[in-house]
């Protein structure tokens, strides 16, 4: 028998390699699925392709063996027109390959093309019971395993009854279609049933192979066949085609096939209906479609590896994202640390700026009201002075010798002294020192006075410069300071209503006249009045709500150095204030 299936595969290979080499005719490529089973290549396969090739000799019929098992997705690659397979191999890939029956065969035993194959249930005929419950715990012995007539179609019938097909029989042995066959594996008592095709037994009757009376058939049904059979029947062979053979051709093959002679297969070429049985065998075996594969991760890689590209390409963008977001996250922090740095160290600095711009506020404060003192304090003073030597005098001159009067008139004479020294003291404070006064740079006091004033502005205030580097002036440093800062601090109170339009212009000029420090706003329009008030040196200030104290500094710090201050407004708006002193001779410098 093995010689037989050996001889039948080295056919059908020198049968695929001859049609290979006919240049110039059209190639069929046909699938037959590997079978165990000599008859279907000497009864079937064989006589069917000699026929199609005699019939069709400009058409040039490639054919390939595949492995029962293949998958769906490799079975598409081969690229076949057609395809030989068990009825049971067709309704598993008939959906995901896109196959379509042409014909089915048809034994000769057979009544219908839809119930053609089952399987047989054979014991000895001392066998002890009648039906399939008692084959339970048996040891059995079959052809194949794969086979749908002789094996499947028996374990769905054991199925059907109630019984779990994996835990059925104790033992289960498998010929492959070698020598001994299951019938003599009865005889010898090596097996309790032999699960053989339906019609197997008859024919080997028939054949007188063996002897019937030694056998006993279990669980006989009635069908649509003239042979013995223990389950339900179902479609035998199918020849399908691929969605990509040409339409003409399957029309011609399908033709050709049903009217082929039956005396060369044994059989008949046909069209089942009804393929139902068989989704109901896998589905109720788990096995085909419905089988409980395996999963591997090779297995899902191989599956799905687009859509795991993707995700691995979605998860790289995903961790360049997070990175990059975290490296931005760092560096806008570090920028954040640095600027609350840079905030402290500029508001330290704003505090001791501020600290300086207010002791010079209280210095150019006690030199006003020093100077206001003196000036008020002088003339009644004076007056009390002369009046008390008048006094002394008259009681000299009347030689008068009261001595508490003329203790009196003497101690009036010591205080009003001592307030004249009081007074004069005060004016001290005031007045411009009697020796010569430091040189100092101009630029130098303006610069202090704008990076002080920018401690105090608003923020949105515009605060420019433009200064030379040779305006030097003989003055107090501290005091010019607090003189320009004034000036500033006046205007960026009048800007400040313009927001972000706001603008002052801080500038130090050399003239012929001397040396001047302006500083120039954008700011409202005053009345003339205020104007005329600012220009005659009175206690006035640009602000509605001012008392005027920033201005007086201003005016007393330039009179006291000689300076000329003056007051222009500008169109359409804006203050031009400027402060001119006296230039340095060459000598002083």
């Amino acid at each position: 028998m093995t010689v037989i299936v050996v001889c039948a595969s080295i056919l059908l290979c020198i049968q695929a390699t001859s049609a290979e080499m006919h240049d110039g005719k059209s190639i069929v490529r046909i699938g037959v699925v590997q079978s165990e089973d000599p008859f279907f290549y000497l009864d079937c396969f064989g006589p069917t392709m000699e026929y199609l090739r005699k019939k069709y000799p400009n058409n040039n019929f490639f054919t390939e063996e595949i492995d029962l098992n293949i998958d769906s997705n490799d079975l598409d690659k081969k690229q076949f027109d057609f395809l030989f397979s068990p009825s049971g191999f067709f309704a598993a890939h008939q959906l995901p390959s896109g196959l379509r029956q042409i014909v089915t065969r048809k034994p000769e035993s057979a009544l219908n093309p839809s119930q053609s194959v089952g399987s047989l249930f054979v014991t000895s005929k001392d066998f002890v019971g009648e039906n399939i419950s008692s084959l339970k715990d048996k040891k059995a012995v079959a052809y194949e395993k794969s086979s749908l007539a002789g094996w499947l179609s028996a374990l769905y019938e054991i199925t059907s009854h109630g019984f779990d097909h994996n835990n059925f029989f104790s033992e289960v042995l498998f010929t492959n279609y070698g020598s001994p066959g299951p019938l003599s594996y009865i005889l010898s008592r090596k097996a309790d049933v032999a699960v053989i095709p339906t019609c197997e037994f008859e024919q080997l009757a028939k054949n007188k192979q063996i002897n019937p009376e030694n056998f006993k058939i279990i669980g006989v049904k009635e069908g649509s066949s003239v042979c013995k059979s223990s389950t339900d029947l179902f479609p035998d062979v199918v020849f399908s085609s691929f969605p990509k053979a040409e339409p003409k051709l399957v029309r011609e093959l399908t033709l050709s096939l049903l009217t082929m002679p039956n005396s060369l297969t044994k059989s008949d070429w046909s069209i089942a209906s009804d393929f139902l049985g068989v989704h109901r065998l896998f589905e109720n075996l788990k096995i085909g479609p419905y089988s409980e594969k395996e999963v591997s991760i090779f297995t899902l890689a191989v599956r799905f590896q687009k859509e795991l590209f993707l995700a691995f390409l979605a998860i790289c963008c995903l961790l360049f994202h997070v990175i990059r977001v975290n490296q931005l996250v760092f560096k806008r922090t570090e920028e954040l640390r640095m600027a609350i740095s840079q905030r402290d160290a500029m508001s330290e600095v704003a505090k001791k700026r501020l600290k300086r711009l207010t002791q010079l506020e209280k210095r150019g404060m006690i030199s006003q009201i020093s100077s206001v003192l003196a000036h008020e304090l002088k003339q009644p003073i004076s007056s009390v002075a002369n009046y008390s030597k008048g006094l002394s005098k008259y009681l000299n001159k009347s030689g008068n010798s009261d001595e508490i009067l003329n203790e009196a008139v003497s101690g009036i004479d010591k205080g009003i002294r001592r307030a004249a020294e009081i007074v004069e003291k005060v004016r001290s404070y005031s007045k411009a020192p009697t020796g010569h006064m430091p040189i100092v740079s101009l630029t130098d006091c303006a610069q202090k006075a704008v990076d002080s004033i920018k401690a105090f502005a608003p923020g949105n205030v515009e605060i420019s410069t433009n200064l030379i580097s040779d305006a030097f002036i003989e003055a107090d440093p501290l005091e010019i300071e607090l003189l320009i800062f004034n000036l500033l601090k006046n205007s960026a109170e009048a800007v400040e209503p313009l927001g972000q339009k706001a603008r002052i212009l801080c500038s130090v000029t050399n003239s012929e006249n001397g040396v001047t420090i302006c500083v120039t706003d954008n700011g409202p329009k005053i009345s003339k009045e205020k104007l005329e008030k600012m220009r005659s040196a009175l206690q006035e200030s640009v602000k509605s709500d001012g008392l005027g104290l920033g201005l007086s500094i201003i005016l007393a710090i330039v009179e006291k150095y000689r300076a000329k201050i003056y007051f222009e407004q500008l169109e359409p708006q804006g203050l031009n204030i400027s402060v001119t002193f006296q230039k340095l001779q060459n000598e002083n410098i």
